[in-house]
């Protein structure tokens, strides 16, 4: 089967492209979708206007089905495919989108590729521990310099809210002075995905690493930027980009064999926070997560912790870890104590999923804590 050959020249040809972009891109925008989201899925759509050369309208679902065949018949210079599963289904879910949102066409829309999920590999404790001392260390010859001029501190700095406060790579990137509540050990996140407000935790390691930065390393900023946190030696913002070749390399110099990327710092707190025993609520409530399917995907157990459950089960000794021990049976005095652990999970929720306010939250935990008498509302009555 013959597809269609990508680009029809350029934009003259078809003039129509540039409104529909600047349509859609509105629209994204009114969502409230993130400033990423909208340049991808207005970048998409372009390819898509330009690779079927004719007025939106004329839209058919033939027109998308073989625009989706193209898509799979498209090959690297290897001979590798060049768009795997997800990368097709996120193109035709931005175009689904402008059909349905746009043309009010959702009668043409076709069905992406099924999302293949892949085992992500976190860093382990001790290699974060590793790429946290090299990112601190100052470069060779640089010692002694005006302004901290390698910029260990600031490197140092935005790794360790990636990590401990699981912070994505924009997040990082956009973070201002006003975000900061260093007293209370806390970071305000305005930029993230899905344009979120949300208060994050930080430990006192991550504390101290921002303290260091703003007190001696961070470089004179730009009138305009002087409320931007992270700036690069000229005093204008760093990018969002700027952080990969950043983390690349102090992962290179530490001795990290593994793909390390801004991404698997967020993805490493989540899973040691898990592995740590810490329930599903509670990590969302952390890396400000909207479902609880999200966390799930990331909550899976390291190699360690499977070698370690593996050779505990099999050389007949005692368990080493209390998790993988056999269950035993509950006691009569234990069952409250494990209902109360439940309940008080479920109120956190039902707070979490906005079912509840924080104060209907406190008059639930202190109920649940025999502090005030029954009430009438109940937990099932949000449900």
């Amino acid at each position: 089967m013959t597809t269609k050959v990508q680009s029809v020249g350029n934009d003259t040809s078809c003039p129509w492209i540039p409104g529909e972009v600047d349509r859609y891109q509105v629209y994204l925008r009114a969502e409230k979708r993130s400033e990423n989201t909208v340049q991808q899925y207005a970048g998409t759509l372009e390819g898509f206007l330009k690779w079927y050369g004719k007025p939106p309208q004329e839209l058919t679902k033939a027109d998308m089905q073989r625009w989706k065949v193209y898509l799979s018949e498209q090959r690297r210079t290897d001979g590798k495919p060049r768009f795997c599963e997800n990368t097709m289904s996120t193109r035709i879910a931005a175009i689904n989108q402008y059909s349905e949102r746009i043309l009010e066409r959702p009668d043409i829309k076709i069905r992406p590729p099924r999302r293949v999920f892949r085992t992500k590999i976190p860093l382990t404790e001790d290699e974060i521990q590793r790429i946290l001392a090299e990112a601190r260390a100052p470069r060779t010859g640089r010692k002694g310099f005006r302004n901290n001029s390698d910029m260990s501190l600031r490197d140092h700095a935005a790794i360790c809210l990636m990590y401990y406060g699981g912070l994505r790579a924009s997040e990082v990137a956009n973070l201002r002075l006003s975000d900061l509540d260093l007293g209370n050990r806390k970071v305000r996140v305005n930029e993230g995905k899905g344009m979120d407000f949300s208060p994050v935790n930080l430990t006192e390691e991550a504390v101290k690493a921002v303290l260091d930065y703003l007190e001696h390393g961070r470089p004179e900023p730009k009138a305009e930027y002087a409320d931007r946190l992270f700036l690069s030696l000229t005093g204008t913002p760093i990018d969002r980009n700027d952080l990969w070749p950043i983390v690349k390399r102090i992962a290179f110099r530490a001795g990290i064999e593994k793909n390390v990327h801004p991404h698997i710092f967020r993805h490493s707190m989540i899973t040691h926070m898990a592995e740590k025993g810490l329930s599903a609520p509670f990590i969302q409530a952390q890396s400000r997560h909207k479902s609880l399917d999200m966390v799930q995907r990331y909550t899976h157990l390291s190699q360690q912790s499977v070698r370690l459950a593996y050779d505990t089960v099999f050389s007949r000794k005692e368990p080493i870890m209390p998790e993988i021990s056999a269950q035993k049976q509950s006691t009569p005095s234990e069952k409250p104590e494990t209902e109360n652990v439940d309940k008080r999970e479920r109120i956190l929720g039902l707070y979490l999923e906005d079912k509840i306010s924080e104060s209907e939250l406190g008059k639930l935990l202190s109920k649940l804590d025999g502090q005030v008498e029954n009430r009438t509302t109940t937990i099932e009555g949000y449900a």
